[in-house]
């Protein structure tokens, strides 16, 4: 993920992405796409949630526990205040206008609250028609937020 050294969790945050990240290579070479865009939301979210316990571990001048209760929705929420994803720029197609990647990732958020039953009923989501131009494009969106707070780590 990046340089998470001298912060109480940089191990294991840096152990679970590369865990999330493998998964999802493993799934995506298996053609599990949805199952595989599961797996980036759960790296964004410890992508997310590592930068912010070293962010705010810096501001309070001290290691921060983990929120008992913290969401993806917060950690977003948090990493526009932070002005995390208002810089990196996503293009839906090769000739469409870059649009802020803060719009679009509430998508991998979406995609892996599906894995809800009731709100794939609800939604009328079915998995099996999520494929591999659905899942390369939630890949791109997952890339730039990435690359993006590994240059402001």
């Amino acid at each position: 993920m990046g340089i998470l050294t001298g912060t109480k969790y940089a191990d294991r945050v840096n152990a679970l992405l590369v865990f999330y990240q493998t998964q999802a290579q493993k799934l995506e070479a298996s053609r599990s796409y949805f199952m595989a865009a599961v797996a980036l939301g759960a790296a964004l979210e410890t992508a997310l949630l590592g930068y912010m316990l070293v962010e705010w571990s810096e501001d309070n001048r001290g290691e921060l526990e983990i929120p008992d209760d913290v969401r993806l929705n917060d950690l977003i929420r948090a990493a526009k205040e932070f002005d995390l994803l208002n810089a990196v720029k996503f293009r839906h197609a090769a000739n469409s206008s870059p649009c802020s990647v803060e719009d679009v990732i509430h998508e991998i958020q979406s995609m892996r609250n599906n894995l809800h039953p009731a709100r794939a009923l609800r939604k009328s989501f079915d998995p099996i028609r999520f494929g591999a131009k659905d899942y390369t494009r939630l890949s791109k969106i997952y890339g730039n937020v990435i690359d993006n707070l590994l240059q402001n780590l």
